[in-house]
């Protein structure tokens, strides 16, 4: 189908209102496209639509708690630190019945329970006792 010069129109002004170039380009397109597939008057209840939810449409793309884009290769492996030098960087944790368990924030190994947040494996020293 065609679209109407009014709605294409309207589209674009409602991408100007967008907070970035690239959101812009992004939804305007996408605005568009959606035109295609509508007869002229349900393109008209679209455009009135979309104009009603810009506003926020803007603010939601204006927070920045978006959640940040992955890299394309992740890695699933344990860092290189925990993995080979065993060197884990430990955050305490509450566990049921007053317990506590220590996690590393880096790859995920879990130390304990513990009955107190500081209780550590007993060390053994062969030169102490008998």
């Amino acid at each position: 189908m065609r679209t109407s010069p009014v709605a294409r129109w309207a589209v674009g002004l409602a991408a100007r209102l967008l907070p970035t170039p690239s959101d812009r380009r992004r939804y305007q397109a996408e605005f568009v496209a959606e035109l295609y597939c509508l007869r002229p008057a349900e393109q008209a209840r679209y455009v009135v639509g979309l104009l009603s939810q810009v506003l926020a449409l803007r603010a939601a793309l204006g927070t920045s708690s978006r959640p940040p884009e992955l890299p394309m290769s992740t890695s699933i492996r344990a860092p290189f630190r925990c993995r080979v030098l065993r060197m884990h960087r430990w955050m305490g944790h509450g566990a049921p019945h007053h317990g506590h368990v220590r996690i590393c924030t880096l790859c995920g190994v879990e130390q304990g329970p513990f009955n107190t947040p500081d209780e550590r494996p007993p060390l053994i020293r062969p030169d102490v006792g008998s």
